[in-house]
């Protein structure tokens, strides 16, 4: 019996609306992203065999991999890549193209990254109280007690170090916004309307 057709959709969707999609093309799978990658023992399938996958049209494999949201961005990979492939680009992409298809691969992870744009958009800078404050929250009012009671020695050096203030209260002022704000949340704009996976 003839095997059943390969089918290149998934592939082409990729190269079209993932930011860096087509630098996938590069990838000649010799694995020195994955052997470069410092959570590679976290991962489940690493960049090569995330492109091999792209390629062979797996869209379940890949959209639901926790693996696509654990780019730390230290750029090892991308340093040593022999093709020059953005590898990083490319993750952080297919984790932003996930999460615009409503799948979320790590909800943590999600959640944390959306409170961490949220500050910067609105500021241009991450405030070291409001951050872990709203992040902790995520999880309701209760569970967001006993997350920030687990953090209390990171808070306590954070303090000592003058990379926090000591605020309480539902009504807690955001970091103060940098002079440039304006500038800042037109060039976001910008880049959002250029990118190739829209956001609403």
């Amino acid at each position: 019996m003839a095997s059943k057709a390969y089918d290149k959709s998934f592939r082409e969707e990729v190269y079209e609306k993932v930011d860096s999609g087509e630098e996938i093309k590069l990838c000649m799978q010799c694995g020195v992203c994955g052997i470069t990658c410092p959570l590679r023992d976290e991962m489940t399938y690493g960049p090569r065999q995330i492109w091999s996958l792209i390629r062979a049209g797996k869209r379940e494999e890949v959209m639901n991999s926790p693996d696509i949201m654990l780019c730390t961005s230290c750029y090892a990979c991308k340093v040593r890549c022999p093709r020059g492939v953005k590898v990083i680009d490319v993750m952080h992409g297919l984790a932003r193209y996930a999460l615009q298809q409503g799948i979320v691969p790590r909800k943590e992870t999600a959640k944390f990254g959306k409170v961490f744009w949220d500050c910067i958009a609105k500021t241009g800078r991450i405030d070291e109280t409001d951050v872990p404050m709203r992040y902790s929250l995520t999880a309701g009012p209760i569970h967001g007690l006993f997350n920030a009671l687990e953090m209390m020695d990171i808070g306590r050096a954070l303090l000592s170090h003058k990379r926090m203030k000591f605020k309480l209260g539902p009504g807690i002022p955001p970091a103060k916004k940098i002079k440039g704000i304006r500038g800042l949340k037109k060039m976001l704009k910008k880049a959002a309307a250029l990118s190739p996976g829209k956001e609403s």
